[in-house]
């Protein structure tokens, strides 16, 4: 018999917030809500790589997602990935800090600031720490 791991944990330099909407009342536009939300905790958005138009973009289109990019107004290492599953809304937010193997003080202080943020606005049973490979 042949058993195949894979790796449940994330890597040290990124951690994963899954945000599922589906209970969410008077959610109108996740990508929206999603830039409101990380511009008002200091993120500026910035562009992505639209592969099919080879151009960069706002929101990028890809693998049935939107993308999207944001970085710390004080610190551009520290970033968040974005993507939202067009189909049912479900957002993974992929925070990493750029230049680091490991998180340093600051970073981890953004990510609790982030996760607290998150809960606050789409509700604590929304909201989970997720893995890159099961998260959008």
């Amino acid at each position: 018999m042949l058993i195949t791991l894979i790796p449940v944990s994330a890597s040290e330099n990124e951690k994963t917030i899954k945000i599922d909407p589906a209970n969410v009342v008077g959610l109108v536009d996740m990508r929206t809500e999603i830039t409101s939300m990380l511009e008002d905790l200091g993120y500026n958005w910035h562009p992505v790589f639209n592969e099919s138009t080879q151009q960069f973009i706002k929101v990028a289109e890809k693998y049935d997602q939107y993308r999207m990019l944001f970085k710390l107004n004080t610190n551009n290492a520290i970033q968040i990935n974005v993507h939202i599953n067009q189909k049912d809304n479900v957002t993974g937010l992929h925070f990493f800090e750029m230049g680091n193997d490991h998180f340093n003080k600051e970073a981890l202080k953004y990510f609790q600031l982030l996760k607290e943020r998150s809960i606050q606005e789409f509700g604590d049973d929304s909201v989970s720490d997720g893995f890159s490979f099961f998260t959008p």
